[in-house]
């Protein structure tokens, strides 16, 4: 009887024995299966990433027409997704007219100069959209900061701030053609709608050539040549001061 009782005994530590054992590989091979599982997640992120890790940032500025809210998320969203924002790691950081250019209770498109020249961001170059008053001004303080050597590009696309500053404080300026009505008055409205449609597509290929370009252009002949193969195959031609008929050599209007 009492050999009966050992043998009973030590069958139920050994079962116990293999139980905890079981337990404890079973647990081992979860640890294994939780770490795969979350390295499949981030590699499986990483191939779903449109942008390359890079410390480079493009600084995409909104302004008149393109700062109202329902624009703004419609371009931070597209931004978002092709080449992530600054906050999780993307490229692009943004700035909002006049929201980011208080001064008090007003904002001035003079603050911009300190807004890019107090960053220590590594930029890539900046994209203006829709221009204010006073730009050119800002982009003048800012060559100085620089001692005329910029070191990233400038693009301004549709702008409403002076022409001639512009083109010469900005690597190239690319304005929409304006139409008319039958007295030759223009359509703001209608204007400003074909703006707002193609601008996103137009700004995608500016972020595009603006990272493959990695420097400011050279205001020589080969700049037209540049903004076209930039724009793929949208219409441009170059832009002629209705005064002194002069034609611009870095500023185009887009047909």
């Amino acid at each position: 009887m009492k050999k009966i009782t050992f043998i009973l005994f030590a069958a139920f530590v050994l079962f116990g024995a293999c139980k905890k054992q079981k337990a404890h590989v079973s647990e081992t091979e979860q640890v294994l299966i939780n770490v795969q599982q979350s390295q499949d997640s981030q590699a499986l992120e990483t191939q779903n990433q449109t942008w390359h890790v890079t410390n480079k940032r493009v600084c995409v500025i909104f302004g008149y027409d393109f700062n109202a809210p329902e624009a703004v998320e419609k371009f931070t969203d597209l931004l978002a997704q092709r080449y992530g924002l600054e906050s999780d790691g993307g490229l692009i950081y943004t700035i909002i007219y006049p929201d980011s250019f208080k001064h008090g209770s007003r904002g001035y498109a003079s603050e911009l100069t300190s807004l890019l020249s107090g960053t220590d961001r590594d930029l890539a170059g900046v994209i203006i959209l829709g221009a204010p008053e006073n730009t050119h001004t800002a982009f003048a303080k800012l060559q100085d900061y620089w001692e005329q050597q910029v070191p990233y590009p400038i693009y301004a696309l549709f702008p409403q701030d002076d022409v001639l500053g512009l083109e010469s404080t900005c690597d190239f300026v690319l304005d929409k053609e304006q139409k008319t009505d039958l007295t030759g008055d223009i359509a703001p409205e209608e204007t400003v709608s074909e703006i707002i449609l193609e601008a996103p597509e137009v700004l995608t290929d500016c972020i595009d050539y603006m990272l493959n370009m990695e420097g400011p252009f050279v205001k020589d002949s080969t700049l037209p040549k540049h903004v076209q193969q930039m724009l793929k195959d949208k219409k441009i031609h170059h832009y002629v001061d209705p005064e002194s008929g002069i034609q611009s050599i870095n500023h185009f209007v887009l047909n």
